[in-house]
């Protein structure tokens, strides 16, 4: 049951969430480009994996 739980992208999530409270916190001014970027690094990682879903079939 926990392996169903703890998988690389819920601790992925948990790390970016980790990050996330930091910069609210202690670097308030930087709280939109760290969204930004975020959304940045999650389409191109799902982009990566559409492309390597497409090389395997």
């Amino acid at each position: 049951m926990i392996k169903k739980i703890i998988t690389p992208a819920t601790i992925a999530i948990f790390f970016w969430l980790i990050g996330l409270l930091i910069v609210n916190e202690y670097y308030y001014p930087y709280l939109r480009p760290y969204l930004y970027l975020s959304i940045i690094i999650a389409i191109a990682c799902v982009v990566m994996d559409k492309i390597n879903e497409d090389k395997d079939e």
